[in-house]
This record gives structure tokens, sequence and C-alpha cells, in this order.
């Protein structure tokens, strides 16, 4: 990490006690855009609110949110100045989670691809600690399946969560000029039987407004601090509204 962020990160925290907005993004498979999504959504925190933002990857599998970190870091880049990087070194994430509350106007989490037993408690549990959770979808890639596993577990850990949690789904590397996004956002709210949410997995899913594009600046943002935000300051401007 940048020498000076911590400190001044975490002086900045200590001025008064905060009760951290917390993000999940995550969903049981990997190669969703969540990764680009959480870093963009920190960003988003640290540089737009410049609120203390915790960045925590706890995607035990790839680990993909702090190589960009290290990626950035051996560039030379600057880390914004309330931004905070940190990796899973824990196992308990949810007490975790509880802990760092207090320091953090903001604590957004890269969680849960792969599924298996590891991904799938990393993602309950912090679910179970969460105000928003947020799956990225690619258009040409919606495999309800997995959505339909990746709900029905957020269902389960909402059922432990205080804080009265809510979910979307966010398409991610749309593209107006084809009909891939309209189609997926067809069939996501109006699920083919058996193919949607609830008890019965007939009910449509819940699909964020705000898409995000394929653009030329997501691709090429891993190892960089990106300062073009626009799509996700519209995106988290219409979820915490």
């Amino acid at each position: 990490m940048n020498e000076n962020t911590r400190p001044k990160t975490l002086t900045a925290a200590t001025t008064r006690a905060w009760d951290a907005f917390v993000i999940v993004v995550g969903m049981l498979r990997g190669g969703t855009g969540k990764t680009t999504s959480a870093w963009f959504i920190a960003l988003y925190y640290a540089v737009v609110l410049r609120l203390p933002t915790l960045l925590v990857d706890a995607d035990a599998t790839s680990q993909s949110a702090y190589d960009w970190y290290t990626a950035a870091q051996a560039k030379g880049s600057e880390i914004p100045e309330h931004l905070v990087i940190e990796r899973h070194p824990f196992d308990d994430i949810a007490e975790y989670i509880r802990e760092k509350r207090a320091q953090y106007g903001a604590i957004v989490v890269d969680a849960g691809s792969g599924g298996g037993i590891g991904g799938s408690r990393i993602f309950y549990e912090t679910v179970a600690e969460a105000n928003l959770l947020l799956v990225p979808v690619d258009p040409t890639k919606i495999e309800r399946r997995k959505l339909m596993a990746t709900f029905d577990e957020a269902e389960r850990a909402a059922a432990c969560n205080k804080r009265d949690v809510t979910a979307h789904i966010l398409l991610v590397k749309a593209d107006d000029h084809d009909s891939l996004p309209r189609n997926a956002k067809a069939k996501l709210l109006a699920p083919a039987e058996g193919e949607g949410i609830g008890p019965d997995h007939d009910e449509p899913f819940p699909l964020a407004e705000t898409v995000i594009h394929s653009r030329v600046h997501y691709r090429k943002a891993f190892g960089e601090i990106p300062t073009e935000l626009s799509e996700y300051v519209e995106l988290m401007e219409e979820l915490t509204a």
C-alpha cells in the first residue's frame, strides 16, 4: 500500500465513529466482472464521496482485486487518500466486517466466485453483514441456474441479516448496438417457469436500471486507478437514493 494511504485514511476515520455501508459484489461463479465493479464502486465512495473506504478482496480463489492494487502500486499509481485495500487473511469474515464498520464510511467486498465450500461460505457470511448485494451479469452469459443458486444462498444469508439487505442484478459489458442486453433484461424480468427467484423460482430478478456498458476504459482498467466513474456514480445514486 502507498505508505501514506493507511495513516491518512485511518486518521480521518478516527475523527468520528462510522457505521459503514457494506456493499457485497458477488456471485457463485467467476468471470462475471465483479472485481471491476467492486473497484469502481470503492472509488466512487473514496473519490467522489470522499468517505473512508475499505475494499476487501474476499475471493479466496483468484484475489483479483488485490492483484489490481499491487499492479497499480508497481506502476507508481497514486492510491486515493481515502481508500484502503486488503485481502482475505481471516477465517471469520463476518466478524471482521463487524469490527471494521466503525472505522469506515463504506466497505466494498469482492466475494464469492467459483462456488465450492469456501466460496459459498464467504458469500453467505458477507451477505449476512451487507446492506447491499450486487450481482454483476454479462448479458452474453446469463446462466440463470447459477443466478438462482446465488439468490437462494443470499436469501438464506438475509435471514441472519439485521440490516434489511437488498439485492440487485447489474448488467455489465452491455452493447447498445445489439439485442443481447434487451433480451437479457426480458429474461430476468419475466423468467421462464422454474428459472426465477422466490420459493417456487417463479418471481422476477431484481434488476438495476443502470447498465454498465462495454467500454475500453473498463477493459483497460486493471492495474490502473480509473477516473471515469460516471456509470458507477449513476448506479450507486440509483441504488442508495
